[in-house]
């Protein structure tokens, strides 16, 4: 299965993050859909259906956490760009999520100036990507 063009899933489970980011991106990309997920479960399940482009991944989630739910989500959709948001900057983390599969991270306390650029950069070559390389 392939991205679908001009979908972001943002998966938070702070409701002030989550609205914060969701309007942050909402008027970054207002081509896109931007879906919501609360927890690594739900991500999952819309990653089943609808497909994303790109991934905003909380790493501290209830449940299955933010790396081993990059980790599924790329087994499945390859394609899928994920980038780890984290309120944690420690380069465990961020080598965590490397390994699983992330194609960036974003310490939540550089959203407003990194976020933005982060999924600009990545979104040409996920299209490139869903478009079978065209």
């Amino acid at each position: 299965m392939s991205a679908t063009p001009k979908t972001i899933l943002i998966v938070e489970d702070h409701p002030t993050v989550l609205g914060a980011v969701r309007a942050l991106l909402s008027a970054a990309f207002p081509a896109c859909c931007i879906l919501v997920a609360e927890s690594a479960e739900q991500a999952l399940d819309l990653c089943a259906s609808e497909v994303p482009c790109v991934v905003v991944m909380d790493v501290g989630l209830p449940g299955i956490d933010g790396i081993e739910a990059t980790r599924r989500i790329k087994a499945r959709l390859p394609d899928t760009a994920v980038v780890m948001h984290s309120g944690n900057d420690m380069g465990m983390f961020r080598d965590a999520a490397s390994a699983a599969g992330a194609s960036a991270f974003v310490a939540k306390n550089k959203t407003f100036s990194e976020l933005v650029p982060a999924i600009t950069g990545l979104l040409p070559a996920v299209l490139r990507a869903s478009a079978g390389g065209r």
